[in-house]
């Protein structure tokens, strides 16, 4: 979904913070954007709507709120992709590019002596 001509036009930073007991906790920052559970599956209203959590390409879940708490990553690589979408789950878009939000998180692989 373009946003149209003349509109604020949404961002969103996703910052990734390593949990102090395990895990990961996303935090979604956003501008010109309001989260709003209540309306999903309705039709789209410019400005809000929810987000697609995506780890390597895959959708994880819906996000709606600021904070998410990822449990577990498989070690290696890890592409985590926050995009912004409307109340339909349409990608919201400005000038053609959808607008999202991509951290990577290097999770160390389990030596002999973690087993």
């Amino acid at each position: 979904m373009e946003i149209p001509s003349g509109q604020a036009v949404p961002t969103v930073d996703l910052v990734v913070h390593k949990d102090a007991m395990k895990g990961y906790n996303l935090e979604v920052k956003v501008t010109n954007f309001q989260f709003a559970p209540e309306r999903v599956n309705t039709d789209a209203t410019p400005g809000e709507g929810h987000g697609h959590i995506y780890i390597n390409n895959k959708k994880l879940t819906r996000l709606y709120g600021s904070w998410y708490y990822l449990e577990n990553l498989q070690p290696g690589r890890n592409e985590i992709t926050v995009s912004l979408n409307a109340n339909n789950h349409m990608a919201l878009a400005h000038n053609g590019k959808r607008i999202f939000d991509t951290e990577v998180v290097n999770v160390p692989g389990v030596t002999q002596s973690q087993k």
